[in-house]
This record gives structure tokens, C-alpha cells and sequence, in this order.
């Protein structure tokens, strides 16, 4: 059968997500802020940079006081989900304004 072109990406053996949530924690005042993101919404350099920490080694802990860390939850289709812990350095520029 012939894949409609909007499918393909799905089908093309790369598992994708359908939501992003983000749980922001640390800084100053240690106020938590909770943001989640339906995966239609991100352009392809914030799917892309998603999908580069999602295959990196975890990032160290970032050292100082007032820092934040952003705990990362990609919940895919299917019902899987992954957790990833980013570092306020390095949080990549296409996710800054959805991880801050």
C-alpha cells in the first residue's frame, strides 16, 4: 500500500512523540514550572535538537547556586516515554523558549 506523504515521517523508522513536558526546577526562589507542548506545535530545529538529547550521553549536573535544570519527559505514540535531565548549560538555543 502507498503511504500518504503527510505518514511517511512516522513510518520512516524513526519512533516519534506526540507531547514534550518540561518541569523546570532550581534558580533563586526554587519555583517549579511545569510546561507541556503538543509535538505538532515545535519546528523542525526544536524536533531536531530534541531528538539530539535524546540520543546524547546524560549531561552533568550544573554546578553554582541559582541554577536551573529542566527535567524533560518526550511521551511518544504508543504510550512510551523518556526522561531526560537537562542542564541550564546546555539547554541548545532552539529549546530556549520552551525550556525556559
Amino acid at each position: 500500500p502507498r503511504l500518504r506523504a503527510g505518514r511517511r515521517g512516522r513510518h520512516a523508522g524513526v519512533e516519534r512523540w506526540a507531547s514534550v513536558t518540561v518541569v523546570r526546577a532550581g534558580g533563586g526562589a526554587g519555583v517549579c514550572r511545569r510546561r507541556s507542548v503538543e509535538a505538532g506545535s515545535l519546528t523542525p530545529a526544536q524536533r531536531k535538537a530534541l531528538e539530539v538529547l535524546a540520543a546524547a550521553a546524560p549531561a552533568p549536573p550544573a554546578r553554582g547556586a541559582d541554577r536551573f535544570s529542566f527535567a524533560v519527559t518526550l511521551a511518544y505514540h504508543g504510550g512510551r516515554t523518556q526522561e531526560l535531565t537537562v542542564p541550564e548549560d546546555a539547554v541548545p538555543a532552539a529549546l530556549a523558549d520552551i525550556l525556559r
